[in-house]
């Protein structure tokens, strides 16, 4: 059988604040991935995820004393983070999505057992 395809539009990569969130962000369902900036000027994808209003959940990232994922929060706290995002309308989609870009980047702040069991598609994680 073969596998599905979707072309993800993606938005960014924009400076994470909250300006830039609410300048960029969609309020639309979709993908996103949070990246931190190394030391050789390369961005590494640390975390991905889904929502059905990305503007609200990647402003929910950056409530740094509220944010529930140790891992993520200390390198927003520490580091440049950047983060891009793609519109997806269905939850099937987004899930599949989500578990395509994970398995792809393999973000060290994603607890794998969170990732949903979403069909498996092929995508343009970049």
């Amino acid at each position: 059988m073969n596998k599905q395809k979707i072309q993800l539009d993606w938005q960014g990569y924009y400076k994470y604040t909250d300006e830039n969130v609410q300048k960029y962000a969609s309020t639309n369902a979709g993908v996103y991935k949070i990246g931190i900036k190394q030391k050789d000027g390369k961005l590494k994808v640390r975390y991905v995820g889904q929502a059905n209003d990305l503007d609200r959940r990647l402003k929910e990232h950056l409530d740094l004393d509220s944010e529930q994922n140790k891992c993520l929060e200390e390198r927003l706290r520490k580091y440049h983070a950047e983060f891009s995002f793609a519109k997806v309308s269905t939850q099937n989609d987004r899930n599949g999505a989500e578990k395509a870009l994970y398995d792809y980047y393999k973000p060290t702040c994603n607890d794998e057992d969170a990732i949903p069991n979403g069909p498996d598609i092929e995508i343009n994680p970049r």
